[in-house]
């Protein structure tokens, strides 16, 4: 299992998006990732590095309708290393292309 291909993150590292030490809000401090990447022609499972050690949620969006949306990633938000795995249908010849934005947390030690 290789990393996506043409990956291109917006950010270097998770940056803070809420939560920031208030008394009315409880839980814990949430930062995103966003870019964009693609899965190549007879890929069907591969890999999305991420800097969150906790991923909470994902937004996909499909850059190149024709091959993404028969490609669109149907695995579940599974992080082990740093890595998540996404499982997906043969996207053919051009390759899927899709934006996403990460939501989750940062644990530190």
């Amino acid at each position: 299992m290789a990393d996506v291909s043409s990956l291109k993150k917006k950010v270097r590292n998770p940056i803070r998006w809420m939560g920031a030490k208030s008394t009315d809000v409880e839980g814990p401090v949430l930062y995103y990732e966003f870019g964009t990447f693609t899965i190549d022609d007879n890929i069907t499972s591969s890999t999305l590095p991420t800097g969150l050690t906790n991923v909470v949620g994902w937004i996909l969006t499909p850059m190149n309708l024709s091959a993404a949306s028969v490609a669109i990633p149907f695995s579940p938000l599974t992080l082990s290393s740093g890595k998540i795995t996404i499982t997906t249908v043969d996207p053919g010849a051009s390759g899927a292309i899709y934006s996403y934005v990460l939501f989750g947390t940062v644990e530190t030690v």
